[in-house]
């Protein structure tokens, strides 16, 4: 992030059984919000699901996820994915942060968990929005191979009432990252826009602009 930047750039993934076109009208309030603050990039996920939804126009447009169930339990798709985000920060990036939505935040999770130790990492800060750890027997492999903590700048909003991911749920990702801060509201599954939460989300750019800043001003780029 240049001193002449004036916004944050951000990869943002998109929820369970939604595409992109949905999480671009879904988190319509906030981006307006945040549009002084940051730019978002929303891509979709690579895998397919057999219902679909009307897109902007009406048509049918179909859902996707970012992993799957189907056997075998080693292939979830997840390294379809995970190459998805890689091909996006070569093509589209750099990217400042990473932001999931639900799926997209235990995504976001997962590929901090694999590639956010290295010295120069994709991204230099991540929000997870409604995120869980994923029980999934190949990711839980993926997650058990080591202790360390992940150390990149992370906030993750956590919905009192939602009722997709439970509260305690979402408050096990804290165990994974040892730069968290916790946004508890009083909503459910998606996107909060009080006053309250707008000021922490304000904040929380605000301090990632200026730690973006700082590793550019040492040579380090995210």
């Amino acid at each position: 992030m240049s001193a002449s930047t004036e916004k944050l750039k951000i990869l943002c993934l998109h929820g369970y059984r939604q595409n992109a076109d949905v999480f671009k009208t879904k988190s319509g309030a906030f981006r307006s919000a945040m549009k002084k603050y940051a730019d978002f990039v929303i891509v979709d996920a690579p895998h397919v699901l057999e219902e679909t939804i009307p897109d902007s126009e009406g048509d049918p447009a179909p859902v996707r996820t970012w992993w799957t169930n189907n056997e075998p339990v080693s292939d979830s798709g997840l390294e379809k994915s995970i190459n998805l985000i890689k091909n996006c920060v070569a093509r589209q990036g750099p990217f400042h942060g990473l932001l999931g939505f639900s799926q997209g935040a235990s995504l976001a999770a997962l590929y901090c968990h694999q590639f956010m130790k290295e010295e120069n990492p994709d991204f230099n800060f991540v929000i997870m929005v409604s995120g869980f750890i994923s029980k999934h027997l190949e990711h839980l492999l993926l997650t058990s191979k080591t202790d360390e903590k992940i150390s990149v700048k992370s906030l993750l909003v956590v919905g009192d009432q939602d009722d997709i991911i439970p509260t305690e749920m979402s408050d096990k990702v804290q165990d994974y990252f040892s730069d968290l801060q916790e946004l508890h509201h009083p909503g459910g599954h998606g996107i909060p826009m009080k006053a309250a939460q707008k000021k922490v989300f304000i904040k929380f750019f605000q301090e990632c602009a200026s730690l973006c800043l700082s590793k550019e001003s040492e040579g380090v780029t995210g």
